[in-house]
């Protein structure tokens, strides 16, 4: 495998592909598809192992590098950031499973690339030694490059006692149909279209709970993969929209530095409230990604020191990160609104990050309304009723 790269030169690595994500951005929205070379380009740059088991080829870092590089990512091409961001994280979700369910999945190809859709909206009935799957799979992103779908539902109660319970169920890609049915307003290049399973048995191995029910990594695992599985998750997808945020930012200001206003022909760089715009935006987006890291720092710091974080910080992790996102889509409409009539043609760059801000918002894990309620009623001694933790 060579030499493991540090987090700065994997950093300089998404830097790198910046003009080239951008320059295939428009094609990878027409397509509503992340290019192969894009993905290729992933692979090579290592970023698919950076949350990998080094026993599988992978790097075993901290999630705060994963992040970093789908922030940078993002900045170029909001589709590809997301789908390195599902991608990516799935590389994780895999050493949640039992060793003999990861050989069997990774065994045969170390690269092999998973992805996902976690809602229950499929049927899940037990069978003997496993499951049998029915249904309609929505938002799979990124499931044209995976080998795998990793897909949630509903475990039936098994004994006295036990309740339902949300899992996610791993099934190779001849056993599932992928349905052509992403029209969507944004994201379009995330190509997350449904996944359709008929009488699928899944083996019992070949699963594990998930969100706050999520087991125990098997024994002698790194303290990265004893991370709540949902702060994992929800910060990979977050680090996406803080860089489809800067990625406007940079545009705006980018272009600011040229633009003439037409009824006065005045300089836009010169105008104070540009320059108001660029600061309060620029602050948002580095708390953001400052509150990203000191939060799954926390998390990390505890795990590895065999602690218990209090659930009331859990709380606010989440609350934090959906914050950070629909704080990012304020500055997106804000410079959006600013960025000139142009912007509503199709094929501007701006509108485009516009829209894929928009259309991530809306996404379960950025639960803003749930995130704030759980937390600010446990700051008055309530009980958490956030099922994610």
């Amino acid at each position: 495998m060579g030499a493991i790269p540090g987090p700065d030169a994997l950093i300089e690595r998404a830097r790198a592909l910046k003009p080239a994500l951008r320059e295939r951005a428009a094609q990878v929205e027409a397509g509503r598809l992340v290019a192969q070379d894009t993905i290729a380009d992933f692979r090579d740059a290592g970023f698919f192992r950076i949350l990998q088991p080094k026993a599988y080829g992978g790097y075993e870092m901290r999630p705060e590098v994963l992040t970093d590089v789908i922030c940078e990512v993002a900045s170029a091409c909001g589709s590809s950031g997301w789908v390195l961001a599902v991608l990516g994280l799935h590389q994780w979700e895999v050493k949640l499973l039992a060793d003999d369910a990861v050989a069997e999945i990774w065994g045969g190809d170390p690269g092999l690339l998973l992805s996902s859709a976690y809602a229950p909206t499929g049927d899940v009935r037990p069978a003997d030694g496993g499951f049998i799957l029915n249904g309609r799979w929505p938002f799979s992103s990124g499931c044209d490059h995976a080998q795998w779908a990793i897909l949630g539902g509903i475990r039936p109660p098994r004994g006295p006692g036990e309740v339902p319970t949300h899992c996610s169920f791993f099934v190779p890609r001849a056993q599932y149909e992928i349905v052509d049915d992403w029209h969507t307003m944004g994201l379009r290049g995330t190509g997350s279209r449904s996944i359709v399973l008929k009488d699928v048995f899944v083996p019992e191995h070949l699963h594990h709970p998930i969100f706050g029910a999520a087991p125990p990594p098997p024994s002698g695992s790194s303290a990265v993969y004893k991370l709540p599985f949902g702060l994992v998750f929800v910060e990979a997808l977050a680090a996406a929209v803080h860089g489809m945020a800067r990625g406007m930012l940079d545009q705006f200001i980018e272009r600011s530095a040229t633009r003439i206003a037409t009824m006065d022909r005045s300089r836009f760089a010169d105008n104070p409230d540009t320059h108001r715009y660029i600061a309060e935006s620029d602050y948002v987006i580095r708390s953001a990604r400052a509150l990203s890291h000191a939060n799954l720092g926390e998390a990390y710091d505890a795990v590895a020191g065999n602690y218990e974080q209090p659930l009331i910080d859990k709380s606010r992790h989440f609350w934090e990160a959906a914050k950070s996102v629909h704080s990012c889509a304020e500055v997106a409409q804000r410079i959006y609104a600013n960025s000139g009539a142009h912007t509503i043609f199709d094929g501007d760059s701006v509108q485009r990050a516009f829209r894929d801000i928009q259309s991530a918002i809306t996404h379960m894990a950025f639960n803003f309304n749930g995130y704030a309620r759980n937390y600010g009623a446990m700051t008055m001694g309530h009980p958490s009723v956030l099922n994610l933790i």
